[in-house]
């Protein structure tokens, strides 16, 4: 079965939600180790996404400029 692509907004909403919860429940060690560790890695997808777009923006800009 094919991975489903995880959208900018997916990510943001599933690290709004990591962020929520670690900050409202009281909750065990591990389970703060595993969803910080989550949260990274959404963040790190996060951050290549906007960097891609950002280079597809330069991208156009720099067609537009020839």
């Amino acid at each position: 079965m094919a991975e489903k692509k995880l959208t900018f907004e997916t990510a943001l909403n599933e690290l709004n939600d990591i962020v929520k919860k670690m900050e409202d429940e009281d909750i065990p060690l591990d389970e703060a180790l595993k969803l910080f560790g989550k949260g990274v890695e959404l963040t790190e997808k996060c951050n290549k996404i906007l960097d891609d777009a950002k280079q597809k923006i330069t991208i156009v800009e720099n067609r537009g400029n020839e």
